[in-house]
């Protein structure tokens, strides 16, 4: 996950996988999954453009963090 802002001012955020999410054998404990999930949401609050890697990752960042598919742009 990368944060930063554009010329305009816009906050962007790039993510790029949640798989730990929705993987249950993904190499994480408990509490790295617990503490990523928080940082991407806290990430995600106050974002205007969300640059993703992959469909995939559109559709879990709509499932799990709620974000508007408007705001969201997938990297080609």
């Amino acid at each position: 996950m990368k944060k930063y802002t554009d010329k305009e001012g816009r906050r962007i955020v790039e993510v790029g996988d949640l798989t730990f999410i929705s993987d249950r054998d993904y190499p994480y404990n408990w509490f790295q999954r617990h503490f990523h999930h928080h940082r991407i949401r806290l990430a995600l609050k106050k974002v205007d453009i969300v640059i993703a890697d992959s469909p995939e990752v559109a559709t879990d960042l709509v499932r799990y963090y709620f974000v508007p598919k408007d705001k969201i742009v997938i990297r080609k």
